[in-house]
């Protein structure tokens, strides 16, 4: 079976924040891969101006020339061991950056077509642990006022979610007693038995993590996410050494297996954060997977895009939870006709074959010209 087609896409949308009903562009880079035998697989990366412009020429011009060396590419697994060895800039079987985000949209774009092929969902080609799993909804942008964000979270526990996620939960340098402030509120909003979770987007020192853990620790959060620069993995251990009682995920600098395991093994996590977006796809996710169970650690992603992640998550023993980003989830619903919905704080996985999504095509074609209007301007 053979790529008849690539094709590598901007897509921006307007879509409208919560409560502010105010408006804020999100985009994505849309990667498709079709065959000779009539099946399209999808896959996505994130959309950072040059950074996507510099997706979709590696895509284009490195990889699918790469592709079309296979007589079946319904095999990813295959494709990325020997991208590993052969393709260009690969830094010694590591990829990174911008390589790694390519390499890991056309990952999903190939597991998505093997699942047509096969005639099952992703999930279950993949291993088929859960057929249903958890998730939480990322709903606290650093954007709201206090009154908003408890407007925000009203709403959306109206809407059955159980876990809350506060993002930007404060920028680099700030002061780590509003943060625990935002958690406080939050706690007295949802009540005792929900779930709170903080991503502190990298943003704090060492000192400040454990400062904010500290301070947040009577709220009963249930982890606080990638809390230290860089996501340095000596750092991490410093920070969970520190025993504030509070739980922390991180993912790795990269995709790779190395990278995940120098993360898992440096003992600074209580669970290990994934994403197939940019961090190695399927592909590398169930690897890093089994790297975390074998530690007893569960996986849990961040970064948006349930749709995608939640394959990953389902597929292995250890998955716990998949990240409902409002926003990213706003955009699937709008370039896919009828994609999964959580319901009660879980979502039962889809059974349709692949990812199981289809793309409205009017919506993708509007989309690319608002992408493209926006860099003309």
């Amino acid at each position: 079976m053979k790529i008849t087609r690539v094709t590598c896409d901007y897509l921006t949308l307007a879509l409208t924040i919560p409560v502010r009903e105010s408006q804020r562009e999100y985009g994505i880079v849309l990667v498709t891969i079709e065959t000779d035998a009539g099946h399209r697989g999808v896959g996505l990366a994130r959309h950072y101006d040059e950074q996507g412009l510099a997706i979709r020429q590696v895509v284009l011009n490195d990889l699918v020339p790469f592709l079309e060396r296979f007589d079946d590419v319904a095999a990813p697994g295959r494709v990325w061991h020997e991208a590993m060895f052969d393709l260009p800039g690969t830094f010694y079987r590591h990829p990174t950056g911008v390589l790694n985000t390519a390499l890991s949209a056309v990952d999903q774009a190939l597991w998505d077509v093997r699942g047509q092929v096969l005639g099952e969902p992703v999930y279950k080609l993949l291993g088929g642990a859960q057929d249903e799993i958890e998730v939480y909804a990322t709903f606290g942008f650093n954007i709201y006022t206090p009154d908003e964000e408890v407007a925000a979270a009203k709403r959306i526990q109206a809407q059955g979610f159980r876990a809350f996620k506060l993002q930007g939960v404060d920028d680099r340098g700030g002061s780590v007693a509003a943060a625990a402030a935002r958690v406080r509120r939050l706690r007295e909003t949802v009540g005792e038995d929900a779930q709170i979770i903080l991503d502190a987007h990298n943003n704090y020192s060492v000192y400040e993590a454990i400062e904010l853990a500290r301070l947040v620790r009577p709220y009963d959060v249930a982890y606080i996410d990638e809390p230290v620069h860089a996501r340095d993995p000596a750092a991490m251990r410093r920070l969970r050494e520190a025993g504030t009682g509070v739980r922390f995920a991180g993912r790795s600098r990269g995709g790779s297996l190395i990278d995940n395991r120098d993360l898992v093994d440096s003992g600074g996590l209580d669970l290990l954060g994934q994403n197939v977006i940019d961090q190695g796809g399927y592909t590398q996710g169930v690897k890093a997977a089994a790297l975390a169970e074998a530690r007893q650690m569960p996986m849990v992603t961040g970064g948006a895009w349930h749709l995608q992640n939640a394959h990953l998550i389902a597929a292995v023993t250890n998955g716990w939870m998949t990240e409902y980003h409002l926003l990213a989830a706003a955009l699937g619903d709008t370039i896919f006709i009828d994609p999964m919905q959580p319901a009660d704080g879980r979502l039962r996985m889809s059974q349709r074959p692949g990812l199981g999504l289809a793309l409205n095509e009017d919506a993708v074609a509007e989309a690319k010209r608002r992408a493209i209007a926006q860099r003309r301007n």
